[in-house]
């Protein structure tokens, strides 16, 4: 989940701005158009089922009046609050979703917990993704959600700059999340991982760092340079440059190759080292 967008220091590469915070798509059931008078002729079954196609097809606007009347009804219960926030949050109004998620979080619906602590992380609000967090702790977690309250846990370490906190939850979650790799969870994973190398950067454990970003990217600690997951030029970079760092020369040429040559051009002045990247500045446009 790619929603964040990555600032570049010292080196153009990991800055906690660009913590990757991923969007808590947890399994979330899609249920259920303004609060206008002809949903008030409509069932609650029939409002769900009509709410739910909307919010499948990406029509959040149009789902949100469905929520809106269950939630007039007092028949949605927090499913509806759930849904309502996410629709709210998926068109931008974040201080509305934030006010659903707050909603069925008190009447202890977890997944809007887990939502508004991802949406407050995003905000930069991180005393309040603090307090959603301790909440979701108190509530006794268990299996995946315990993959998600670390991984979050983690970024929100990261972003406070307690890089070793951050560094241990988010080991924890790259542990606990070995039995899950269904495509939900895998993006949860994923973020774990690039976030525990921004961790490990900060804290000047390149080899770690570099072995993190290499399982972000779909390939194995003891072979870096084979990767499934598709890269951009800027994953690329990320991959050479930590690749440098931990002096595995040979893997950073082979990222560097598929990497954004301004990113490559600028750290090769920074390092003073000519050498760095130089294939990758005198070719073309990444992959």
């Amino acid at each position: 989940m790619r929603d964040s967008v990555r600032k570049e220091p010292t080196l153009g590469v990991f800055g906690v701005g660009a913590a990757r915070i991923g969007v808590v798509c947890l399994a979330v059931a899609a249920f259920g158009t303004a609060g206008c008078s002809s949903l008030q002729h409509k069932s609650n079954d029939e409002l769900w089922a009509e709410g739910d196609g909307h919010f499948n097809q990406g029509r959040y606007g149009e789902a949100t009046p469905y929520y809106d009347e269950l939630i007039r009804r007092d028949e949605g219960g927090t499913r509806a609050h759930l849904m309502r926030g996410v629709a709210r949050e998926r068109t931008g109004d974040h201080g509305a979703a934030l006010e659903d998620y707050g909603s069925a979080g008190s009447r202890g619906e977890l997944r809007a917990l887990f939502y508004r602590a991802d949406l407050n992380l995003r905000r930069g609000d991180l005393a309040s993704a603090e307090a959603d967090l301790g909440a979701l702790r108190d509530m006794g977690l268990g299996g995946r959600d315990t993959v998600v309250h670390l991984t979050l846990l983690g970024t929100l370490r990261l972003k406070q700059k307690q890089y070793m906190f951050a560094a241990q939850n988010l080991e924890r979650a790259c542990e606990a999340s070995a039995s899950y790799r269904d495509p939900g969870m895998t993006r949860h994973i994923r973020d774990a991982h690039y976030n525990a190398a921004q961790a490990y950067y900060h804290l000047g454990d390149f080899g770690r760092a570099y072995d993190h970003m290499v399982q972000f990217a779909g390939g194995s600690p003891g072979d870096g340079t084979r990767t499934s997951e598709y890269l951009d030029g800027q994953d690329s970079y990320m991959l050479g440059l930590l690749a440098y760092l931990a002096g595995d020369f040979a893997a950073a040429e082979h990222h560097l190759a598929n990497a954004d040559p301004d990113l490559v051009a600028r750290a090769a002045d920074v390092l003073d080292d000519p050498s760095f990247g130089a294939g990758a500045r005198r070719g073309g446009n990444p992959k």
